[in-house]
């Protein structure tokens, strides 16, 4: 990762000398503008970033240089020891060192001691704030002219302020990565990370003490949009004896006493919008403005953390990182050399990618694929990949280029097939639904079933073209009349609106369908993943309408059916197995619902099922209703957990019947149609279909049941994607499908 983030050297600079010294045992790099100055220079010494595990001299050499030229200054880059070779605080303690060295002997470099700035990236400004807290009281030496903090990490006692939670899922500093660097940079057990973040490892005095100073309440309003006061954590003194490096004013300058912050130099501080570290840096500035330091404050709307570390790499440098190093005083000018974009654009093409895949691998969970699954290279290949565009989503959002749906609808919409010589196709509105009718050329003899699709997509994604493929092959291969449903999707269009146009459509076609050759008792609804979802809920409110036809039946394909139990045996066996995994499935469930990402992790502490619901539905809802052949690869039954009002509050729509159509009355349930049902062995949904077989069973609706013994969620939407994507169990789920509609 080092190497990865040093990057390439840049080509000789002609307006520099530079030369490598030792400042004591400090290896430091110093740039002196070769024009000759009118008088004596000023000084910088720069702090380079990376957590104290990552970063060098080099991978901020063109920032250096860049200062150094357009500044007209004398720069000093330090390169201190990195952890877990060096314990902290050895990097604190090398900045120190070389601070003192370089104010004791400035006058040697043609720098006036008097206007010696220090600055710093991410940890390096860590790194500049408590050097000059530490140098502040100092007579023997010249006083510090100002200190320059971009994008600073200051204090690690609060993990849930506004920032972090607006920017807790940034690719490049996401807040579970910053608790977890930072126990690595201390050498601690990583597996505190979520105690950490919960504020688990700080007692109620220490709370108490410095609330004065981090507090939400002191970030201005403009800042807090959709800010969430988290809930109370339970302390634990264990986490706390273990992490008391935390409290350190050298690990968190902003737990410093005012007599300390009172001395403190002139300030610059560097803020991103995008950033999980932005109220840090915002808390300080507030802290020494109310102790009289004058400070000069840099708000980038567009950026992010490590957008300085883009700098002079041409199209991939960031608006943002050009405007954050003009900020100490250099016009705005590219640090490329004539000639040296063309020379190395393919190389940081490369290097880049490595990059950015490297920071996508660490932010995604692992994949576990059972060693019986006959096609395992090409699963991980496809986990991997999806992870990329999950990743790729987080980051064009953040860095304001795309919307995170947009960029993640765009990749499920793939490209569009060629021309289909065997159907017509044509784009329709029922009533304001759009939709698309593939209608097969052939001549026939009599009227033909009809298919009503819903496509899947958790409600967020997925599209009429998305589903293409589907939808030409079942017209084709079952000579239907196939009506795919482009329903309006979250979060624009809030839940249950994806429902209220499916049930729109279909009632249309029900009405309409011989004006398409279409027998009207010959209809199916169909639909995978939360298009099965839709499709049970759409049948249900169809039940007691006597204005209608009679749906003919219901395809339900790995459909999501309830949220009363996310530890069933499925989701217990399956919960890191791709594509679908367990945490990723009630993300996405809860974002459609636009319930705040808090409420995940509170789930996974707190039930959010009331006492009169869980008796209500355990008779329907309960891994006693499994047959045993599915606890067979391992099952634990979980222990109750404590029920938590606001939690029940907050989820109360993931019981309705519409969301979740497993929890339908017995009265709804005896009255739908004949149903088939596909279910895939890797899937964390499969037990949902299980129970809602066992349901309509029970109530003497006829099931056709089909389960893909190594099928995973998605594979039957991926089977007419080319042989790199598709597996062998979505082409036997086709077959199954299709021989369940030339029946109806």
């Amino acid at each position: 990762m080092r190497l990865v983030l040093d990057g390439l050297p840049p080509c000789r600079d002609s307006e520099l000398y530079i030369k490598d010294l030792h400042f004591d045992e400090v290896p430091v790099r110093i740039y002196l503008p070769k024009a000759p100055a009118v008088s004596t220079r000023r000084g910088v010494i720069f702090f380079h970033g990376g957590c104290g595990i990552f970063g060098s001299i080099r991978s901020h050499e063109r920032i250096c240089r860049y200062i150094a030229r357009k500044s007209d200054s004398v720069v000093v880059s330090v390169g201190y020891r990195l952890s877990p070779e060096s314990q902290y605080p050895a990097q604190t303690l090398d900045c120190l060192t070389a601070t003192e060295r370089f104010l004791k002997t400035a006058q040697n470099y043609g720098v006036d001691p008097d206007r010696i700035i220090v600055c710093g990236d991410s940890v390096g400004g860590t790194f500049a704030a408590s050097v000059c807290q530490e140098l502040g009281n100092r007579r023997d030496i010249p006083k510090i002219r100002a200190q320059v903090l971009i994008y600073p990490f200051l204090q690690a006692l609060n993990f849930n302020l506004p920032s972090h939670q607006k920017n807790a899922f940034i690719t490049f500093l996401s807040r579970e990565r910053t608790a977890h660097f930072l126990l690595k940079y201390l050498n601690k057990d990583c597996s505190m990370k979520e105690a950490i973040l919960a504020g688990s490892h700080v007692p109620e005095s220490i709370n108490l003490k410095y609330m004065k100073w981090i507090n939400p309440d002191l970030i201005p309003d403009r800042f807090k949009l959709g800010y969430k006061p988290p809930l109370p954590a339970s302390f634990s003194p264990r986490v706390h004896e273990e992490t008391k490096e935390l409290f350190q004013i050298r690990l968190s300058p902003l737990l410093a006493e005012d007599a300390v912050v009172s001395h403190l130099p002139d300030t610059c501080i560097i803020t991103c919008e995008h950033d999980v570290l932005r109220d840090d840096a915002l808390l300080y500035k507030k802290r020494l403005q109310d102790n009289h330091v004058q400070v000069t404050w840099h708000h980038m709307e567009g950026g992010f953390h490590s957008a300085l570390g883009f700098f002079g790499y041409g199209i991939f440098s960031f608006p943002s990182s050009s405007e954050m190093v003009n900020h100490t005083r250099a016009p705005p000018l590219g640090s490329f050399q004539p000639g040296e974009m063309e020379l190395l654009l393919g190389i940081l093409l490369a290097v880049l990618t490595v990059v950015v895949a490297m920071a996508f691998y660490y932010e995604h969970p692992k994949a576990e694929i059972p060693h019986g699954f006959s096609q395992r290279q090409r699963l991980y290949f496809l986990h991997h990949l999806l992870n990329f565009g999950f990743g790729l989503a987080t980051f064009l959002d953040k860095v304001g280029i795309a919307s995170e749906v947009h960029v993640l609808r765009t990749i499920m919409d793939g490209i569009s097939p060629l021309k289909d010589k065997h159907l017509l196709i044509k784009d329709a509105r029922f009533e304001k639904v759009k939709v698309r009718i593939y209608q097969p050329k052939i001549s026939t003899t009599g009227q033909r079933r009809g298919i009503l699709y819903l496509h899947g997509g958790i409600g967020r994604f997925g599209s009429i073209k998305a589903y293409e493929r589907t939808c030409r092959y079942l017209a084709r291969n079952s000579n239907s009349v196939v009506v795919s449903v482009g329903y309006r999707l979250a979060p624009k269009h809030p839940y249950p609106t994806q429902f209220e146009d499916c049930l729109t459509a279909a009632t249309h076609f029900m009405r309409t369908a011989q004006d398409y050759g279409v027998d009207p008792s010959r209809i199916i609804i169909c639909g995978d993943s939360s298009g099965g979802t839709l499709t049970a809920a759409v049948a249900q409110a169809l039940v007691n309408r006597r204005d209608l036809p009679k749906l003919r039946a219901q395809m339900l394909i790995y459909p999501f059916l309830q949220s009363m139990d996310f530890n069933l045996p499925s989701y217990q066996q399956n919960k890191d197995i791709p594509i679908l995994l367990k945490e990723r499935s009630i993300v996405l469930g809860l974002k459609y619902l636009n319930v705040d990402w808090e409420a995940v992790k509170l789930m996974s502490k707190w039930s959010h099922v009331p006492e009169d619901l869980r008796l209500k539905y355990q008779k329907w809802v309960s891994a006693d209703c499994i047959p045993h052949e599915f606890k067979t690869r391992g099952y634990t039954p979980s222990t109750p957990l404590p029920l938590l009002k606001d939690v029940c509050t907050l989820l109360q729509p993931v019981f309705d019947p519409v969301f979740s159509p497993l929890l339908a009355e017995d009265s709804v349930i005896a009255r739908l149609p004949e149903a088939f049902i596909l279910t895939c062995e890797y899937d964390v949904l499969r037990d949902d279909g299980l129970l809602y077989k066992k349901r309509l069973e029970d109530h003497g609706v006829k099931v056709t049941w089909c389960h893909l013994q190594e099928g995973f969620h998605g594979t039957v939407f991926l089977a007419l994607w080319g042989r790199l994507l598709a597996f062998r169990s979505g082409s036997k789920g086709l077959e199954k499908i299709i021989h369940f509609l030339r029946r109806m």
